[in-house]
C-alpha cells in the first residue's frame, strides 16, 4: 500500500528540519522517604527517618531494669532518649532498631552502673527534658557523629576518653 499524500516520509522531514521527540534516558524512582548518607549529614534538628523506630521505645522499657539512673535523672527522660538514639543508630545501618543497639547505649552513656563522674554530669545535662520535648530529643540524637554510632560494642571499651565519640 503507498503512503498517504498528507504524511511526511523520513526524508522529507529531515529536508524541513522536523525534529522527534529526545529519547527518554532510564529513570528509577527512589524509595519514598529514603534518606541517603548525604541527605543525613545536614539534617540538624530534623530527626533520622528509618524503619520500625517505635519499636526502639519497647526495646528500652523491656530492658528497664539493666539501666540505672542516679538522683536528678529522670526515668522517662532516660528511655524517650535511648530511644531517640537507638533509632538513628538503626537508621545510620539502614535497619529496624535491634537489642544491641540498647546495649550499646547503655554501655556508652554508663547505664550499667559504670560511669564516672563527669560522664554523669554530661548526660544529665544532655537527657534533662527529653521525655516531654522533642528538640531536646533531636540535640542528644545530634550530639552523636554517625563514625561513633557505627562503632561495635567491643570498641567502646577500647575508648579512652567518652568525649571524643560526641560532637561536644
Amino acid at each position: 500500500m503507498s503512503q498517504p499524500n498528507y504524511v511526511m516520509s523520513p526524508k522529507h522531514e529531515a529536508a524541513l528540519g522536523i525534529v522527534g521527540p529526545p529519547v527518554a534516558h532510564s529513570w528509577s524512582r527512589p524509595r519514598t522517604g529514603t534518606i541517603t548518607p548525604h541527605d543525613r549529614s545536614g539534617r540538624h534538628l530534623l530527626g533520622t527517618p528509618g524503619p520500625g523506630q517505635g519499636y526502639a521505645l519497647l526495646l528500652v522499657r523491656e530492658k528497664a531494669a539493666k539501666i540505672v539512673i542516679t538522683e536528678g535523672e529522670h526515668h522517662e527522660d532516660v528511655v524517650i532518649g535511648l530511644g531517640a538514639l537507638i533509632g538513628k543508630r538503626a537508621t545510620a545501618f539502614g535497619r529496624s532498631p535491634i537489642a544491641y543497639d540498647v546495649d550499646f547505649f547503655v554501655q556508652l552513656f554508663g547505664f550499667d552502673g559504670t560511669a564516672g563522674a563527669d560522664l554523669l554530669e554530661f548526660r544529665k545535662m544532655y537527657f534533662r527534658g527529653a521525655g516531654h520535648s522533642y528538640i531536646v530529643q533531636r540535640q542528644l540524637a545530634d550530639a552523636i557523629p554517625e563514625s561513633s554510632l557505627k562503632l561495635a560494642p567491643d570498641a567502646l571499651s577500647s575508648v579512652k576518653d567518652w568525649r571524643q565519640l560526641f560532637n561536644v
